[in-house]
């Protein structure tokens, strides 16, 4: 029997009361339906994506369970569920079928989609199988963007509530133990941001933190939400062409401002983790930064010519993209022709991946709740030994934060500490199987990594961990299919 549902189990998606009692209504029609035959089951689903983007208020997201076994024709649908006003991710859902209509020898998937109106914003681009042939009554789900027309961001670029872009916004904002940390703000209409925040007084006198990203418009609240390099975004409110306000995590509109006089005064960025494109033709080289995919010249000084020797290494020839991390800043540096143009100064060469794009690489993976490969530890590559497990690091959040690591012998555990960019670990008890070489080289390595980590940067897919000279002692990619 095949059937539509809409039993929906939500939690903080943003669906409201009234819209919750239309969507039971809905499945109580469709489960007294189905009853005549079955007894209703359910599978249980996780659907988010990892751009830091917030969906249109009227986002509807769309989840289907589908019979996948023949190639040669089209999926059949088995169950569906739909959440108006589907609000910010994560969203938790069920989708309920009729288990007479399962074949055990059929493989079957479940697929979500999320619309602004007619239009795709994030699907599932990856097989998700439930239900037979191993696969369990639950899916995790992650979506990807959908690529859009430029016109399509140049609309939305046009809700800035009177701001004449591009324009720039500074202002000093109160902290809780320093003087006040200074606030520079570039906007563009293609929403595009760049923040440059400035410590002033007390421990991180001096220190600057830099931010680069989209912004997206929140027409409810007549504010901007800027979705940069950190984990959290932040919102400010348009009071006026010249005057941003900040809006907190609650809400609540704050006295803090920064102001304008409608002109942009680019501010310079510094010691920033990036991803991005390079290509080298003719003796220059571009970077394409993925986040807000905008390209700057490479200077050739700091850490160029490791970054250049490694495209030249493995890429197929000139012009053919590579896809690279560093540590740079983005500084003011002349060109070859004309006036002088913004352009990435490579601080260090953290490391390149041939065949990666940036389309999967526009948002960064989380710190907690991830599956990190590890690529390497103190400088040296980790390979995965014949018959052992893959090299991996898990931190799990709670109240009790724990981590588990292991190079494909020994598990290691502990407790681990996090906040803004710090990092440290607990190496507690592990295992205790005698490795054999070159396995125990390895786990050895692996320890005194964990001992040595007190920070950490993430971009796109990549986990940097850094000692406390602030040197990358491992590398980690993100997991998200296994």
């Amino acid at each position: 029997m095949l059937f539509r549902s809409a039993r929906i189990s939500c939690d903080k998606t943003g669906v409201s009361g009234m819209q919750k009692i239309l969507v039971w209504i809905a499945a109580a029609l469709a489960l007294a339906t189905m009853s005549q035959t079955a007894a209703a089951q359910v599978i249980e689903v996780t659907a988010t994506y990892r751009e830091r983007i917030a969906p249109p208020p009227d986002a509807r997201l769309v989840s289907v369970l589908l019979d996948v076994s023949r190639a040669d024709a089209p999926a059949a649908e088995l169950g569906r569920t739909e959440i108006a006003d589907a609000g910010m991710p994560p969203y938790q859902f069920e989708i309920a079928y009729d288990p007479a209509a399962i074949d055990p020898a059929h493989r079957y998937a479940v697929r979500s989609t999320l619309f602004a109106g007619e239009r795709m914003m994030f699907t599932t681009d990856t097989h998700v199988p439930v239900l037979t042939q191993g696969a369990s009554d639950r899916a995790e789900i992650t979506m990807v963007r959908v690529a859009q027309e430029r016109s399509e961001l140049e609309d939305r670029g046009a809700l800035t509530y009177g701001l004449s872009l591009p324009a720039s916004f500074t202002g000093r904002l109160p902290c809780a133990d320093c003087e006040a940390v200074e606030h520079h703000l570039d906007l563009w209409p293609d929403q595009a941001f760049h923040l440059r925040r400035t410590w002033i007084g007390g421990s991180k006198d001096g220190t600057v933190q830099s931010d680069l990203g989209l912004w997206s418009a929140l027409p409810e609240d007549n504010a901007l939400k800027l979705w940069g390099l950190g984990d959290a975004p932040e919102t400010w409110r348009v009071v006026d062409p010249q005057t941003l306000r900040a809006i907190d995590a609650e809400g609540d509109v704050a006295a803090d401002t920064l102001t304008g006089d409608g002109s942009l005064s680019e501010t310079d960025l510094e010691g920033m983790f990036l991803g991005g494109m390079m290509t080298y033709m003719a003796d220059a080289a571009t970077f394409t930064e993925c986040a807000t995919n905008r390209s700057y010249p490479i200077a050739q000084e700091g850490d160029y010519l490791a970054l250049e020797r490694a495209y030249l290494n493995q890429t197929a020839g000139p012009g053919v993209p590579l896809y690279v991390h560093v540590e740079g800043s983005l500084l003011m540096r002349p060109a070859m022709e004309g006036a002088d143009r913004r352009s990435l100064v490579v601080d260090r060469f953290i490391r390149a991946r041939p065949g990666i794009t940036c389309e999967r690489q526009r948002a960064d993976a989380s710190l907690t709740g991830t599956y990190w490969r590890i690529d390497s530890l103190l400088g040296e590559a980790v390979e995965i030994a014949e018959g052992a497990r893959e090299p991996h690091l898990l931190l799990t959040a709670g109240e009790e934060p724990r981590y588990a690591a292991t190079v494909g012998c020994n598990q290691m555990v502990g407790g681990y500490e996090a906040s803004d960019d710090s990092l440290t670990l607990a190496v507690g008890p592990a295992t205790l199987m005698a490795c054999p070489p070159p396995l125990d080289a390895t786990e050895r390595k692996l320890n005194e990594t964990l001992r040595a980590v007190k920070s950490y940067a993430i971009s796109g897919e990549t986990l940097a961990l850094k000692d406390d000279a602030g040197e990358v002692v491992a590398l980690l990619t993100a997991v998200y299919l296994r």
